[in-house]
């Protein structure tokens, strides 16, 4: 049987000693192509043994190979091919020989000897990797030739599709090694570059928490598995077997990475936005590439149209991009020049490798090499790309900051606008309510209509202390809250609220106790209407949620040598209590103990939120003690600085009654039921003349023509307000006499900030509506007391 296949093998090659490679003395390559020494036959799908092939019986027809890659293009075909191996040297050798690509499904090299003897190994991408001939990633077989000796190669190919070149190199082993060696060095610096990009813009997408940064991360990562795969790596170290996976890797990577970078292109180009056309293109191309993934795994046979179909829909994609890009040049958008370089690299790499591919060019280099380094260029474009676009996404972001900003701080203004507007509309019937009440309560001498306007005037007084919360609630938001500093006497604060609350504890069925050591003749300065909206706040709670039972209040004044004085705040009661994990809770925002005790008891949640605060800008403290059920105790410690006793300007008008002696007031008030409010109070004053304005320009006419003595100024007006009212009475358009008239502004906006612009504005003081006819009087005659004596 030897000696036959040896007569075959003498007859099939007609002693042609064109397809002999000779070893030579002092000519022993180190790495050779012997592609022009190989003839190739295409046996179609017909799996011939390497008997038959030497018998010749089917008439095989070789061609010559040419170039240093022999290329078959994507083809599921079986191949043989021949060529001979002498060695003249009178000593034995021994080479390596690649013979095809990494990914090659089946290799077998047969190796026959003169006396014909057949060496059969084995190697390829089915066979597991532990029974190939060579332990490497490359499709290897040893060459043993002995000296002097002749040997007929043979090798069979079997592939998929995949596209397939034979190199057939020989390769002394010292070259292997050394090439194994700067091919780890390389292909480590290559994956692990696409590692580390892959990783960071992973990080870049979950901290900036942009999709770009995704699927630009999820692109690299498969490209570089796909590489890995091309290169015979994933065989090597992730599926050693010939698992159906391992077969299928290449083309499944080669798609979901060409997915992933037309995602990340579409974001980066924002087609979408620029044209629907293309985004459609997009649509189409993403469409397509499922239809081959689903191909692939469920119907086999069409595995082998697979390949040049995913390579042709990726150039379709590549064209898209530069569609894509032409088209935002032409409307004079602009796009990153990075991108541009990254774009350009790879389509002129992935063309040249389709090109090849489908044997429309003749390759003279190695698309290995040639892809990994359009990869590696392309790749460090993009991400440079991608650098260059956190530092825009930071620049917009900054812009949208800032934007949102100013958005916030208008929207502030018309929160401000419209807690101001809400104060005014609020303040001005509740104005009229309670001097209403106080009218009738004074001029009426039957004891239920006294009640009754008691109970308007109590009903008024919680409502004003709500819309008060509201308005200090806003100014805590945007941290505006102030505090006046002015002098005044705390005893009478306290007093006032402990006959405030008395009352209602009495109407309750509630033991109201009262206690304190506080000297009626201290005066301290500080801010009397925060003192008393902080003890009206914790009084208001304590017996909102008492029903039965007492509800206590002492106070306890302490003074110090430096002409300080603490004054501790007690008030308890004997209501539902608070749980402890609820305590540290109380002084937030819009918090009561739960939310049924806000239908049963009323309420915004906001009180003591803004007790906290007035009493954190009185650099004071807050401590809430309670059990659920056993009630609870609610401490506020405040340091105020004694006031120093200042000479009282004389007052020239008497004490004991309303007498203005004869001066004239101008109340300028548009509103007709505050202005009935008004006419009353002051008709009840002697020896007072009162005039009457409806908006900011008629009293100036009045001023003009009239001998007027003080103003009473509303702020909110048609025609010319209160705010340009004072300013044209100050510039002197209502007579330069005029210019220094006592102007007192009488105003429903409880804000802070109109506070502040009324004083700016050169008004002598103000008041909040509702209008207290006392509070009134003091401040009118103290005006002109002061307008007398300068």
């Amino acid at each position: 049987m030897k000696h036959l296949y040896f007569l075959l093998l003498f007859v099939f090659c007609f002693l042609d000693s064109r397809s002999q490679y000779i070893f030579k003395k002092n000519e022993l390559p180190v790495k050779t192509s012997i592609l022009q020494y190989a003839e190739i036959t295409d046996v179609q799908h017909n799996n011939y043994s390497i008997s038959r092939v030497l018998s010749n019986a089917d008439n095989l027809s070789y061609s010559k190979l040419s170039g240093n890659y022999g290329k078959l293009g994507f083809t599921d075909h079986n191949y043989w091919v021949k060529f001979e191996l002498k060695n003249s040297l009178d000593v034995p050798i021994f080479y390596y020989l690649e013979a095809a690509e990494s990914i090659t499904d089946q290799v077998d090299l047969y190796l026959i000897d003169s006396k014909g003897n057949i060496l059969k190994q084995h190697n390829g991408d089915k066979l597991p990797f532990n029974k190939r001939s060579v332990d490497h990633r490359k499709t290897l077989f040893k060459i043993k030739l002995k000296a002097g000796e002749s040997k007929w190669a043979f090798i069979e190919l079997r592939n998929d599709g995949e596209k397939n070149s034979l190199p057939l190199n020989l390769i002394s082993q010292e070259s292997l090694l050394q090439t194994t060696y700067q091919d780890q060095f390389i292909m480590g610096i290559f994956y692990g570059v696409l590692l580390i990009i892959a990783i960071t813009y992973l990080f870049f997408f979950f901290a900036i928490n942009e999709s770009s940064f995704l699927f630009y991360s999820l692109y690299v990562a498969f490209v570089a598995l796909c590489q890995f795969a091309l290169d015979g790596f994933f065989h090597q170290y992730f599926d050693r077997g010939n698992s159906w996976i391992n077969l299928h890797a290449v083309i499944i990577l080669a798609i979901v990475s060409s997915y992933f970078f037309g995602r990340y292109s579409e974001i980066i180009l924002d087609v979408k936005k620029n044209s629907k056309v293309i985004h459609y293109g997009f649509k189409l191309l993403y469409g397509f590439f499922a239809i081959v993934l689903a191909g692939i795994l469920f119907v086999p046979a069409f595995l082998k149209f697979s390949y040049p179909i995913v390579n042709i829909l990726t150039l379709f994609g590549m064209i898209l991009i530069l569609v894509s890009i032409v088209y935002l040049f032409i409307k004079k958008k602009e796009v990153d020049l990075y991108y541009l370089a990254g774009i350009i690299i790879l389509f002129i790499c992935f063309t040249v490798v389709i090109l090849i591919n489908f044997g429309w060019i003749n390759n003279t280099f190695s698309i290995e090499n040639f892809s990994k380094l359009g990869i590696g260029l392309e790749i460090i474009a993009l991400s440079l790309s991608m650098a260059n676009r956190i530092r825009l996404l930071k620049t917009k972001k900054e812009e949208l900051q800032t934007i949102a900003l100013q958005k916030s701080e208008e929207m502030n203004d018309m929160k401000s606008y419209f807690l101001s507007n809400m104060s005014h509309e609020l303040r001005t019937p509740l104005n009229a309510i309670m001097g209403m009440a106080n009218m009738l309560e004074t001029d009426s001498a039957d004891p239920n209509l006294k009640a009754n306007c008691e109970i308007i005037k109590e009903a008024s007084h919680s409502l004003i202390s709500s819309v008060n919360d509201i308005m200090d609630f806003s100014q805590i938001e945007r941290g505006n809250l102030k505090l006046d500093s002015i002098k005044f006497n705390p005893f009478e604060i306290v007093q006032k609220l402990t006959k405030k609350f008395s009352q209602q504890a009495e109407k309750s069925n509630l033991k109201f106790e009262f206690k304190s050591d506080l000297s009626e003749g201290i005066s301290v300065n500080g801010d009397p209407v925060r003192l008393e909206q902080i003890l009206n706040n914790i009084l208001s709670n304590a017996l909102k949620f008492t029903s039965e039972g007492f509800v206590k209040f002492t106070v306890e004044a302490v003074k110090s040598e430096d002409k300080e004085i603490q004054i501790r705040f007690a008030v308890s009661d004997s209501g539902i209590g608070i749980s402890p994990e609820k305590l540290d809770s109380v002084f937030e925002m819009f918090s009561q103990v739960n939310i049924d005790n806000k239908r049963k008891f009323g309420g915004f949640g906001i009180g003591l939120c803004v007790v906290k605060a007035l009493t954190d800008l009185h650099k004071g403290k807050v401590d809430l003690q309670s059990e659920l059920g056993k009630g609870a105790e609610c401490i506020i410690t405040l340091d105020f600085m004694i006031a120093e006793e200042v000479k009282k300007p004389v007052n020239l008008f008497p004490s004991d009654v309303y007498d203005l002696l004869d001066k004239h007031i101008l109340v300028v008030e548009d509103n007709p039921m505050n202005q009935m409010v008004i006419k009353m109070m002051l008709k009840k004053w002697n020896n007072t003349r009162v005039s009457f304005a409806s908006d900011g320009s008629e009293s100036l006419e009045l001023l003009r023509n009239n001998e007027i003595d003080i103003v009473l100024m509303d702020l909110q007006m048609p025609v010319m307000d209160g705010y340009e009212a004072t300013i044209a009475i100050r510039n002197g358009e209502a007579g330069m006499a005029n210019s220094r008239i006592p102007i007192i502004v009488l105003t429903a906006d409880a804000m802070e900030s109109t506070k502040e612009l009324v004083f700016e504005l050169g008004v002598n003081d103000y008041m909040n509506k509702p209008v207290d006819a006392k509070m009134l009087y003091q401040k009118v005659t103290a005006q002109l007391s002061l307008l007398e004596t300068v």
